[in-house]
């Protein structure tokens, strides 16, 4: 076989081969390398290493304003109901605390007996219910001034493991990675082939 026919027929492989690896290299360029390479005037890091700053800025932002609304999560708050929960305290707080400490008194705990702790345990339910509304609203109060959704977001963004996070990207979009290479075997391929059949078409080679 000549060795012009064999070129020919190697192209289409070779470019195929060529397109396969561009978009291989262009995946794991996505998180590779983790520290930036300087080579003269070249400067070369992964994407998200490079841009993982920018990129939680701007997705806590997303966040923030789309979906985890400040405003929102304080209503969140306002709507807990603590009624359960401070049933119990009062509970607690008489007959285990209040209770035994009023009944260790001379003279005043023989006065102490379990009507009267329950009638305490109701008062004590009652009041604490009162306070449980305002308690509710300066609990969001603080809440809003002290915490930056925002910056807390971007602050974890920019911690989380790079290594970790190419683990999670690789085995969700494993799937889609192997088919951006498949497909760019595929153009590579074609492309192969219509370089070929461009060169029989203009006679500048002959099988």
């Amino acid at each position: 076989m000549p060795a012009t026919t064999v070129i020919l027929l190697a192209t289409p492989l070779i470019t195929a081969a060529i397109g396969w690896l561009t978009n291989w290299v262009a995946i794991q360029m996505l998180f590779h390398p983790r520290k930036p390479i300087h080579l003269l005037f070249f400067h070369w890091q992964g994407l998200i290493p490079r841009r993982q700053a920018q990129l939680a800025a701007q997705t806590a932002e997303i966040i923030e304003r789309e979906i985890l609304q400040q405003h929102g999560i304080l209503n969140e708050i306002r709507k807990i109901d603590l009624g359960p929960h401070l049933e119990k305290a009062a509970h607690t707080l008489v007959w285990q605390r209040i209770g035994p400490q009023l009944q260790a008194i001379p003279l005043l705990g023989g006065f102490i007996n379990e009507g009267t702790l329950a009638k305490f345990e109701v008062i004590a339910a009652e009041s604490i219910k009162e306070e449980a509304a305002p308690l509710m609203e300066k609990v969001a109060t603080e809440f809003e001034k002290s915490v930056d959704l925002k910056e807390m977001i971007e602050t974890n963004i920019v911690a989380f493991d790079l290594e970790r996070l190419e683990d999670i990207v690789n085995e969700v979009a494993r799937k889609e990675f192997r088919t951006i290479e498949r497909l760019g075997a595929v153009l590579g391929f074609l492309v192969g082939c219509a370089q070929v059949g461009l060169l029989i078409a203009f006679g500048v080679v002959a099988l």
